[in-house]
């Protein structure tokens, strides 16, 4: 899997370049988030812009890995989702479980809020999911 990850102080921009995963891609892909939360980066953007179809083993492991962030109090967003992987997102009712913004800038700001405070506070949030519109 070709993908990009940079650091914006507290928040990770994955950047996912390809279409179509396959088993080894995922397991790439699980280990980036369970190190990002090992060093204590718990909020993550991940880029679709790129991406024009979403195979289900991806599906399996953003579900997997917003699991792995919710557990650890934090949370992931997509950005750039094109209409066809929202389609897929919506037929799958992953679109419950994501929280999607237009842009990554604009998915680095959501976590600016008051919620994300709370997260970094150390306030116990526990399975408490970030995704709400509260900040």
């Amino acid at each position: 899997m070709k993908f990009g990850k940079e650091i914006h102080t507290d928040v990770a921009v994955l950047t996912v370049a390809e279409t179509l995963m396959r088993h080894p891609d995922v397991e790439l892909f699980l280990g980036v988030i369970t190190g990002l939360v090992r060093d204590g980066l718990t909020t993550v953007v991940l880029d679709l812009s790129e991406v024009k179809v979403l195979a289900s083993p991806m599906l399996g492991a953003m579900a997997v890995s917003q699991r792995i962030l919710w557990d650890a109090g934090g949370d992931m967003r997509l950005a750039g989702v094109t209409k066809r992987v929202e389609k897929t997102l919506g037929f799958t009712r992953l679109d419950d479980v994501f929280r999607s913004i237009e842009t990554v800038d604009r998915a680095i700001e959501s976590f600016r809020g008051v919620v994300a405070w709370l997260a970094r506070s150390g306030f116990p949030l526990g399975h408490w999911p970030l995704r709400h519109n509260l900040c």
